[in-house]
């Protein structure tokens, strides 16, 4: 998959670096080196920074230092320097500061009139307030006493098998679950593993536990409580210390429409981490069934994703005239009534006609109407590619769960599909560059990691987690928030393949066997070039799936009321296949691929 493939993460940190260097002003280049060329937001490519490497940009800046070159032995440098790690952290070095091995030097920094006075000794007292702060959480722990220490430790090493991946900092330590170098549990490292961070820390007596490690465990475990488990998230990239989190839980208890307390009625700074946390954790939960639209916006340059509310509520104004226009073939009643602000849809006509499709190619009437309709949800975000999953068989999983059949958590990949719909102007741009052999490939790709994302659900959606037999598998928390994600292309081996640039994903669950099953199916759309997902085209996103989710329910309504088996045989790798390999030329199409699942 040449033509859509990118360059990869390292390739492009070292382009950055290049270009930083190229600069004339210090400034400028060391926030493009931070930014990695501008496709990090600010806040969280200066939120790695810390307190006395802060405060240096802030000189550098007002002073309008110059770039200078790098010294031929940087390890032994005695100037101003700056470089990048490479996780893509950026560092700026006083004299005789050498960052460790894996920096590498950038560029020097000349001071045009000299360095400011009284530099070094700010610098020098934030570093060492920054250290203070650290410790205060081992010293707070050390209070509650081994048995607390030991639950924060316990809970944290569950919570880290479930979530997505993070790296994040305190001081110059990093914890992270991705790479070769991580430290906490993820695809690199198991929980029993001795590389393992919190496995180590649960054998070890609190009195031996580092600093950092105590501020990890007690910062992360106040994160966690103040909302979800994917909380995690949220300071990817970043700084994690006692004074950034409490500022972050003051701005999320505010943008929950909440009173931020005194700090004076807190017994101490870390306990009121935890009081605030709680206090988030109720209020969020308040704001969320008032009906407010949470989402949240992703960096994917550091995995960074932040939470926000809509100012207002998601209608079907918000949906695209073509999605509309091909809702009308099938709903004709229904344009009328979106337009005018509904999002419900009458189902039950279309259901109750011909099961037979009314066109070829497809085995059902639903499988035609859900290919449409995915279809035409790219139409309306000018995306390349969307998609929607969900279980092949809705009845019999739906059986299972009321008989509480754990069985649903051990399910393959191949119980679950992916309806992938490449548009017309993505498919057209592959074959007049001569890779229309890409076009079932990358669609084959896309669906395989989709049915694997139901697999990865689907424990959690079918509230079978606690069950023994599931102790070693892998799953995460289903997703329940929408999310716009951009420069998505260079971490992930199927988004640099793909070329995966931007992406939006829109989760939503069904009620099954009389419960609600969050994440099991999904509306997502991605562009491989172009420009970021505007807030509007979230917002269509999210009236679409509204319209999907609807779809799927009245069909799972109806399959538990009537009993009857309706399984969705479309979209394997031999459709694809047939249905985009005829466009490559002959002797170059796509072999199909195992399909059997995990």
């Amino acid at each position: 998959m040449g033509l859509l493939r990118t360059e990869g993460f390292d390739r492009l940190l070292q382009t950055v670096a290049s270009e930083s260097a190229a600069h004339a002003a210090a400034g400028p280049a060391v926030r493009h080196l931070a930014t990695i060329g501008e496709r990090l937001a600010p806040e969280v490519a200066l939120g790695a920074l810390r307190p006395a490497e802060r405060h240096l940009l802030d000189a550098v800046e007002t002073a309008r230092a110059t770039v200078a070159p790098p010294a031929a032995d940087p390890e032994h440098a005695d100037g101003y320097r700056f470089g990048q790690l490479k996780a893509g952290k950026v560092c700026i070095l006083r004299p005789g500061e050498t960052g460790g091995p894996e920096l590498r030097i950038v560029a020097g920094i000349d001071w045009p009139d000299g360095a400011p006075e009284g530099l070094d000794a700010e610098c020098a007292r934030l570093a060492a307030s920054e250290a203070a702060e650290i410790e205060s959480c081992r010293r707070w722990l050390g209070d509650e006493g081994e048995e607390h220490a030991t639950k924060l430790v316990e809970r944290l090493r569950f919570l880290f098998r479930h979530v997505g991946p993070i790296r994040l900092y305190i001081g110059d330590s990093c914890y992270t679950n991705l790479g070769r170098d991580g430290n906490l549990v993820g695809k690199s490292i198991g929980p029993e593993s001795d590389r393992c961070r919190m496995k180590v820390l649960s054998e070890t007596p609190l009195r031996q536990w580092s600093a950092e490690d105590a501020c990890f465990v007690v910062c992360m475990s106040a994160l966690i409580s103040s909302g979800t488990p994917s909380r995690t998230e949220e300071f990817s990239g970043t700084q994690l210390i006692p004074s950034r989190l409490a500022a972050f839980l003051e701005g999320r208890i505010l943008a929950y429409d909440g009173k931020v307390p005194d700090a004076a009625e807190s017994a101490s700074p870390i306990g009121r981490l935890f009081e605030l946390s709680d206090l988030s954790r109720e209020l969020r939960a308040r704001k969320l069934e008032s009906g407010a639209v949470v989402y949240r916006t992703v960096q994917s340059m550091t995995i960074n994703k932040k939470e926000h509310f809509f100012a207002n509520p998601v209608t079907g104004a918000d949906v695209p005239e073509e999605f509309l226009d091909t809702l009308s073939g099938f709903v004709p009643s229904a344009p009328e009534a979106v337009r005018g602000g509904a999002l419900d849809v009458d189902w039950q006509p279309l259901l109750d006609g011909d099961p037979r499709p009314s066109q070829p190619g497809f085995g059902s009437r639903f499988e035609e109407v859900l290919h449409e309709l995915v279809g035409a949800a790219a139409a309306g975000t000018r995306s390349d590619v969307s998609m929607s999953r969900g279980p092949r068989d809705t009845l019999r999983l739906s059986t299972l769960l009321a008989e509480g059949s754990v069985e649903p958590g051990h399910w393959k990949t191949s119980e679950y599909y992916c309806c992938v719909v490449p548009a017309e102007g993505f498919r057209r741009r592959l074959t007049e560059a001569g890779a229309a052999a890409e076009v079932p490939q990358v669609v084959r790709a896309i669906a395989a990691r989709m049915r694997w994302n139901g697999w990865h659900f689907m424990p959690h959606a079918a509230a079978v987690t606690d069950d023994e037999s599931l102790a070693e598998r892998d799953w995460f928390f289903a997703p329940s928030m929408p999310d716009m994600t951009e420069w998505t292309s260079h971490h992930h081996q199927g988004h640099v393949a793909n070329g995966v640039r931007h992406a939006i994903r829109i989760p939503f669950g069904i009620t099954l066997a009389g419960a609600h099953r969050p994440g099991v199916h999904d509306l997502r759309l991605m562009r491989s070039e172009g420009d970021v997902y505007t807030l509007s085209e979230l917002r269509a996103a999210i009236a679409m799936g509204e319209i999907l989710r609807g779809l799927y329910q009245e069909r799972a309504l109806r399959l538990e009321k009537r009993a009857e088996t309706a399984v969705v045989d479309d979209f394997t790798n031999t459709w694809y296949q047939r249905r985009y390999g005829t466009e490559a030329p002959q002797g170059t199409q796509a072999t199909t691929a195992n399909e059997n699942g995990v």
